[in-house]
């Protein structure tokens, strides 16, 4: 896979149990919490823990306090009730798509483009003073670390950051020396305790090669300061130095499958003819962005579908996913596919790109496409943009330009003659402009 587009694919993200494990290898204290996997071990574990307990799902995706993967419980009845619930749900929520996207996960009632929780921590509720908020990540422009702080932590960080960003204080540091004592001063009023904390952070910062740590909340618990909340992401180039850690694997070929990622992979095991998502990867948003799930992709061509998505990542768009389509498949496997990947929410653009086929009959994908597309719901407005050539690709576009013009679909259509990068180069654009619209 090319150099760029491997770039691209997210670090190694801890669960949040991993990340108070890391922590507390530095001093950093947390919460006293249970790991468990299953009922039996939630039984046990209420069995050395008081009321009220914390149960959090532990998944790879933020926000789990707004879609419910948090609950403060009191009795042993609402505990087994959320772990019982939540176990094997696929998680966050998701609200988008029609009725065959909503379906992605049974089991999950619908919340299709989450992760598979496979595990709960139970935490010991503990009496909180203040919440605090503190990030170390690298600034990739200035090339060095910085520091982010906040007196104001919790849930309402990212309104925060939005609406009263002088309230985020930042501060560079030096790789070589770590924070210089006097910054630090200045942000937190002199308390020495919450100066070692921070210290304390940086260490894990370096030591570990972390490329971010955020702990939100930091909570003031008597005299002390803990962790409540533990956000890791890892150096994947560097885990060779860190074999002591005990961390689950993860990234793109290792992560816990999501329920796009799933459910595309049946697609070829119901259906022999053509091969339609047996690769499908699935990449993280912007959790910052609303429309920072990226551009969809619907590759073609095995190794010319690698060279799609290197050309995506050049002209600077943001993948959403990988798959591709081959072998000529027939017309309903494409339509699955393209329902599966265009459910996701928060998409800028789709780009349906690939080699000049000899095979593949054209027309049927593409219809196959136009079917999937019809399905999701609410209906996209944002740029798709198609590259194809081979058998029926004349029948095909003058099928597309007529199944726009109808229903309404931005879409642009580049022949063969046209280079992928130039194609690749047009989606970004579109992207970005459909973003901007949508902002102003």
């Amino acid at each position: 896979m090319c150099a760029s587009f491997c770039a691209k694919i997210p670090r190694v993200k801890l669960y949040e149990f991993e990340g108070h494990n890391l922590f507390s290898k530095v001093g950093i204290e947390s919460p006293f919490f249970v790991v468990c996997s299953n009922m039996e071990e939630v039984e046990q574990a209420r069995q050395r823990m008081k009321f009220p307990i914390v149960a959090k799902v532990q998944v790879l995706s933020g926000k789990r306090g707004r879609g419910g993967g948090i609950k403060i419980v009191t009795t042993d009845k609402l505990l087994k009730d959320f772990c019982r619930e939540m176990f094997g749900s696929i998680f966050p929520p998701s609200h988008e798509a029609s009725a065959g996207a909503k379906a992605l996960a049974d089991k999950s009632e619908g919340r299709g483009g989450g992760e598979e929780v496979r595990f709960i921590s139970l935490a010991e509720k503990v009496e909180i003073k203040s919440e605090l908020y503190a990030s170390i990540a690298y600034d990739t422009t200035l090339k060095i670390p910085f520091l982010l702080f906040s007196q104001e932590g919790g849930m309402d960080i990212e309104e925060i950051k939005a609406k009263e960003p002088e309230k985020i204080l930042r501060v560079n540091i030096n790789p070589f020396s770590g924070p210089n004592k006097k910054d630090l001063i200045k942000i937190v009023d002199n308390d020495e305790q919450l100066i070692d904390f921070l210290v304390r952070l940086w260490d894990a910062f370096v030591r570990f090669d972390c490329r971010l740590l955020e702990v939100n909340p930091i909570a003031r618990v008597g005299d002390e300061y803990v962790a409540v909340d533990a956000k890791v992401i890892l150096d994947d180039a560097a885990l060779s130095r860190h074999r002591d850690l005990d961390v689950l694997p993860k990234g793109a070929a290792g992560a816990v499958p999501t329920a796009r990622e799933i459910e595309a992979r049946k697609i070829d095991g119901e259906d022999y003819r053509g091969s339609a998502g047996s690769t499908f990867i699935e990449f993280g948003s912007d959790p910052d962005e609303k429309y920072g799930a990226g551009i969809a992709v619907l590759a073609s061509g095995g190794g010319a579908s690698l060279l799609v998505m290197d050309a995506l990542v050049a002209a600077g768009g943001k993948p959403s996913n990988y798959t591709e389509y081959s072998g000529n498949p027939p017309r309903e496997k494409v339509e699955k596919l393209t329902e599966i990947t265009l459910s996701r929410e928060g998409l800028s653009g789709c780009l349906v790109c690939g080699a000049v086929a000899n095979f593949t009959d054209i027309y049927a994908t593409l219809a196959g496409f136009c079917d999937g597309l019809r399905k999701i719901s609410p209906k996209p407005e944002f740029p798709i943009v198609i590259r194809r050539g081979g058998p029926k690709q004349k029948e095909a576009y003058e099928m597309l330009t007529r199944f726009a013009k109808k229903e309404s679909f931005d879409i642009h259509l580049f022949g063969p003659e046209t280079p992928i990068s130039v194609a690749c180069k047009a989606m970004v654009e579109l992207s970005e402009a459909y973003r901007s619209k949508l902002k102003s």
